[in-house]
């Protein structure tokens, strides 16, 4: 006989003839994202109309404006074994068409469990921005005939970097943008920043829609824009200082930076990609537009970050063979592998 309270046990109890977990599951799913769809489509429909409205939206040609375009990307993989977290940072500078990269020398550094996960994850992400910035400066100081330099990444800078790393780690973020954009503006090259997969909501903050959703930028945009189109300029700085909202990286660096939204591919599950641009660079918007959809090609990307991209990325699969390189290493001087065990529940991802 059951106490009171236990029939709760039971209610899902499976028999031969009953529909298996993964059933409800799916039911579950395909019942919920299709009744929400349903019931917000009316709303995002007219906020996009609303977007439409209140921005200008340009056409995009296709033109190699450039000819000697470079892309800069950073990469950063954690390695959690059993005594510490490793980290392992790099970036590098690919230039088209010749083939031609250029990388700093990679950088680790291990901190103990004492550390928390999420800290020293924020340490790792801003010293693995800071090495995308100094690997961008040092690639152009060698280069001087590179015509447009495209970061892997934002010049507008949320107050994420406020909270990430060390005082000294923010100083070094700050001082190397900003020698960043001096070096560009002093000698003339175009540079712009492109994001991938924006999350921001800085033209929600521009048109002063923040009230009426919380959706971010990029996916607002993807049902305003066509293929082979793009926002007007604006200035993320403004839009939050319009809701008063703290721009300190913004007011620190000491040159103005406007953005736009651009849809460059088909493909209806990718948004678009946002471009910061200095000051400097503002009067030659539509030539870096004009570039980056003619060099769109895969997953609507311009191809010198793609290309950058490529030869900087950090996969888990290349440190699960260097992990496996230093176990052969240990295990031939010392004879065990203990101190090498990977973090508990991280054995797969380590390949051992």
């Amino acid at each position: 006989m059951l106490r009171m309270g236990e029939e709760e046990q039971f209610i899902h109890e499976t028999t031969p003839e009953s529909s298996s977990l993964y059933y409800n599951i799916r039911n579950i799913l395909i019942k919920d994202v299709s009744e929400n769809i349903l019931d917000e489509n009316p709303t995002i429909q007219k906020i996009v109309t609303e977007v439409k409205e209140k921005i200008k939206i340009l056409p995009i040609e296709k033109n190699l404006v450039y000819k000697k375009a470079a892309g800069v990307d950073a990469g950063s993989q954690i390695l959690p074994l059993a005594s510490r977290r490793y980290a392992i940072i790099s970036a590098l500078a690919y230039r088209i068409p010749e083939g031609k990269s250029y990388f700093l020398q990679p950088e680790s550094f291990s901190q103990p469990y004492t550390t928390s996960k999420n800290r020293f994850r924020n340490i790792v992400d801003i010293r693995r921005e800071t090495k995308l910035y100094e690997t961008a400066l040092m690639f152009i100081e060698k280069n001087k005939d590179t015509e447009i330099l495209l970061i892997d990444g934002p010049l507008v800078l949320s107050n994420w970097w406020k909270t990430a790393g060390t005082e000294r780690d923010k100083h070094k973020l700050l001082s190397t943008v900003k020698k960043l954009l001096h070096h560009c503006k002093e000698n003339e090259v175009k540079i712009a920043g492109i994001v991938k997969r924006p999350s921001a909501r800085y033209m929600v903050h521009h048109l002063g829609l923040q009230s009426q959703t919380d959706l971010p930028d990029s996916y607002l945009l993807l049902h305003a824009l066509k293929t082979g189109e793009r926002t007007e300029t604006f200035s993320p700085r403004t839009a939050l200082k319009n809701v008063k909202k703290p721009t300190a990286f913004m007011d620190s660096i000491g040159v103005p930076i406007y953005s736009f939204y651009s849809r460059l591919t088909r493909d209806w599950h990718i948004p678009p990609i946002r471009i910061d641009l200095p000051l400097f660079t503002l009067e030659y918007v539509e030539d870096v537009a004009d570039y980056c959809y003619s060099t769109s090609i895969w997953n609507g990307l311009p191809l010198p970050i793609v290309k950058a991209d490529e030869e900087a990325r950090i996969s888990k699969e290349l440190v699960g063979e260097i992990y496996q390189e230093i176990l052969g290493k240990i295990g031939k001087k010392t004879g065990k592998f203990t101190q090498l065990a990977p973090y508990w529940g991280e054995d797969k991802w380590m390949g051992a």
